[in-house]
């Protein structure tokens, strides 16, 4: 038996059927073993061992692969969705229906040969292959994959199989495509020549011509099927889309159409919500999650820099005008600008306009997420930009600009979704509450440090931000730490970057402190204070040291 067993990091997967354009939203689902048997060929062409595993091995592997169709374990929940955006295309832009489908996370597609059986250097081979396989479908579809040689399904487990495996079931049944077998492709491979061949020879005979020679069939060939039809099934799955389109393929030769059976439970769409369809939810959405990927991650050292980095990338969603000075500023409302009508930054003791968090939530010193935090509300124009934010980069200047053409360091986003703290809580060291909050960036003070230092000031934010009442204020307890410890790394508060490289804030504390703060009853976050705190200084994370 071999399985893959794939999951999604960004809960999405973006492919579009054969045969269709992407604006007619049709997703390849299952995703076709054609495709699944392309992924492992790519991740050999890329990243496999080649001192290890030679071609004819990749070869063996396929052709076993292909000999029989697989089954599939889909997710129990899986919602299709879309965006719209623009293309560029030429001097033009072309308005795009972007349509995946939306997981929950940590949902899980397996694809197996429940029959296969395969030498142990073939499995391994197979395993090598999945761990290096980064997207299935479309490059937005980040994906990551292990091979199995034992995975049963449990009865309530929703099965997808070729629909002649199926009896008496309620579902539907979707049309795919799936690689011949390698003695399947040799034959139709023999038999469109011989055809080819045969027509020419009788159009020969009905115009009166000699026969054409087999140096003027084999340039026929040429011409009329181009490298669509390699000598071997491995090489007709390695070429590109592009070229079988090109020459005319309805599908590839070496392919095959299947039909499979869709249990009827295996499609979930989402829940009307009751009240009036026009209704503005900003007051209910207040968080977007991100998940970022890209190698290298921004160090959690850079925390700022990336909170930055993705305020502007907002921005850049709404456009620019210039104002009565002919400087530039950003058409965003206030609570993703942070700035009032005239251009200048929000005083607002609530804080209630966007925080920029990047977080670091697998605790290895390298941030993987970012969480935008609005208390006020993401409005439906808002929440429309901040879905369209597919990267983060950082020109060669080492700042963002709205062209990408000096980009030296980039990062994907993928949005995991909107919603509400509560949502989030789980997954996220930066929200969810507890009474002990430990520094996951240094706290800066906003002014001149008093005579009770970093813990007065602390409290005084803390009461200003109506955090906790000032009853209480005395009963919270600040410890200042030396150090904390990130991924088996030990940092201070110096290693970390520290200051705006924009902005009319004014920086008096350059140096910072670490800090634990004990509170009398637990506290929600995200717990973010001081200079910088909208942009992930002063950034508090909980279970840091095992305390909840």
């Amino acid at each position: 038996m071999l399985g893959f067993i794939f999951t999604f990091p960004a809960n999405r997967y973006h492919a579009t059927l054969w045969g269709h354009h992407v604006n007619e939203a049709r997703i390849a689902w299952p995703p076709e073993p054609w495709r699944i048997l392309r992924a492992l060929i790519a991740s050999y062409r890329r990243k496999g061992d080649h001192a290890k595993w030679k071609e004819s091995d990749l070869d063996k592997l396929i052709s076993a692969l292909a000999e029989n169709l697989p089954l599939y374990k889909l997710p129990k929940v899986f919602i299709p969705s879309h965006t719209l955006h623009y293309m560029p295309q030429g001097n033009k832009k072309s308005l795009i229906f972007d349509a995946f489908l939306q997981f929950p996370h940590g949902e899980e597609l397996v694809v197996a040969w429940p029959d296969l059986k395969l030498e142990s250097d073939l499995f391994n081979l197979a395993a090598h292959l999945a761990e290096g396989i980064g997207y299935l479908g479309r490059a937005e579809s980040w994906t990551e994959c292990i091979a199995t040689s034992s995975w049963e399904h449990r009865k309530n487990d929703l099965i997808c199989r070729p629909v002649e495996e199926v009896k008496n079931s309620e579902g539907s049944t979707v049309r795919i495509i799936a690689p011949l077998s390698t003695s399947g492709y040799a034959a139709e491979r023999v038999r469109l020549i011989k055809e080819l061949e045969e027509r020419l020879r009788k159009e020969a005979e009905s115009s009166g011509k000699k026969a054409p020679s087999s140096k003027k069939l084999e340039k026929a060939r040429d011409k009329e099927f181009g490298p669509t039809l390699p000598e071997f099934l491995i090489e007709a799955l390695d070429l590109d889309t592009s070229d079988y389109k090109k020459y005319g393929w309805n599908r590839p030769p070496a392919s095959r159409e299947v039909t499979y059976f869709l249990p009827s439970a295996s499609f979930s769409a989402p829940r009307r919500r009751s009240g009036r369809r026009n209704v503005d939810n900003s007051d209910r959405y207040t968080v977007a999650r991100y998940i970022l990927a890209g190698r290298p991650l921004p160090r959690v050292e850079d925390t700022i820099k990336v909170g930055e980095l993705m305020r502007l990338a907002a921005l850049s969603q709404f456009g620019w005008e210039k104002n009565d000075s002919g400087r530039r500023k950003p058409k965003a409302p206030s609570v993703i600008s942070g700035r009032d009508s005239d251009g200048k930054p929000l005083r607002d003791s609530s804080h209630s306009h966007a925080f920029w968090l990047p977080e670091d939530a697998d605790g290895d010193g390298w941030i993987d997420h970012v969480t935008v935090y609005s208390p006020s509300g993401l409005s439906t124009d808002v929440r429309t930009k901040l879905d369209r934010l597919t990267r983060l980069w950082v020109n060669a200047e080492g700042g963002h600009e709205d062209s990408k053409d000096s980009a030296s360091l980039e990062w994907r986003l993928a949005l995991e979704g909107f919603g509400t703290l509560e949502d989030f809580s789980s997954s996220s060291r930066i929200l969810g509450a507890t009474s002990v909050w430990t520094s996951a960036t240094p706290f800066l003070a906003t002014g001149h440090l008093k005579a009770s230092g970093y813990p007065g000031e602390v409290k005084r934010l803390l009461k200003r931000r109506k955090i906790i009442e000032e009853s209480v204020a005395d009963s919270v307890r600040v410890d200042v730490l030396q150090d904390i410890a990130i991924g088996g790394t030990v940092r201070r508060a110096t290693h970390f970057h520290r200051f705006r490289s924009r902005g009319q804030e004014q920086l008096t504390d350059s140096r910072g402190a670490l800090l634990r703060l004990i509170f009398p009853e637990p506290v929600g976050g995200p717990l973010c204070l001081g200079y910088a705190c909208h942009f992930g200084l002063g950034l508090f994370m909980r279970n840091s040291d095992g305390n909840s």
